[in-house]
């Protein structure tokens, strides 16, 4: 059994189905956060779910923040199966993830981009902790989760579990301009933070919050 599978949501309600449609193995807990304030997704989950929590904010916790509270509400998990909400699972995918993941190492799978479903576990949780959410809301967090633990020694495991994804359906959900703005101002954050070799977290900022908005 899958211990937890979740993933953000944010507009692409008719894709975020189709992932919880691909769901073909048992997962104990399934966290979906509505990132969107609308209170208008209501998903429809299968009999391999046994427990659903739907987090329906009231403002946009950001991707990475989203993903963190999967995490961090289920702290006893061994690992976590967080998918993009425009990707879904090929037949098989999840019973590959749970008879193969590394609970040591952090876990890619067979997809493209490889951050579009990726597998954090205990291990690599303990060690170089969650997403940095200064990088608000998307861009350049993964890259920095990456070079993070890769500085901190934490090893790479690839599953080998196809995951398919759809290629830019941010860009098509109507925030180009605003999302531009936000890949500059990350990309800026994450330079810095190599030049002053910072594998530590800035984590969440009143000021960036608003900065980068996309409310």
């Amino acid at each position: 059994m899958i211990p937890v599978l979740g993933f953000a949501t944010l507009s692409k309600f008719d894709m975020a189905q189709r992932l919880l449609d691909s769901i073909d193995y048992p997962v104990e807990n399934l966290i979906i956060v509505d990132n969107s304030g609308s209170k208008t997704f209501e998903p429809k989950v299968n009999e391999f779910v046994k427990n659903l929590w739907l987090l329906q904010m009231p403002t946009g916790l950001g991707a990475n923040g989203a993903w963190n509270i999967i995490i961090k509400s289920t702290p006893h998990a061994p690992y976590w199966v967080i998918p993009n909400d425009d990707s879904w699972f090929a037949p098989g995918a999840l019973e590959a993830i749970a008879q193969n993941v590394d609970t040591r190492a952090f876990n890619f799978v067979n997809v493209n981009p490889k951050w579009s479903c990726v597998i954090p576990t205990e291990g690599s949780v303990e060690k170089a902790g969650l997403w940095d959410e200064a990088f608000h809301p998307i861009y350049y967090d993964d890259d920095d989760y990456e070079w993070r633990m890769k500085e901190l020694g934490i090893s790479f495991h690839t599953i080998d579990a196809t995951v398919h994804h759809d290629n830019s359906s941010t860009l098509k959900s109507g925030y180009q301009e605003i999302n531009s703005k936000t890949f500059r101002t990350n990309r800026s954050l994450f330079t810095n933070k190599m030049a002053a070799h910072d594998t530590g977290i800035r984590g969440w900022s009143l000021a960036v919050r608003r900065k980068n908005s996309w409310d």
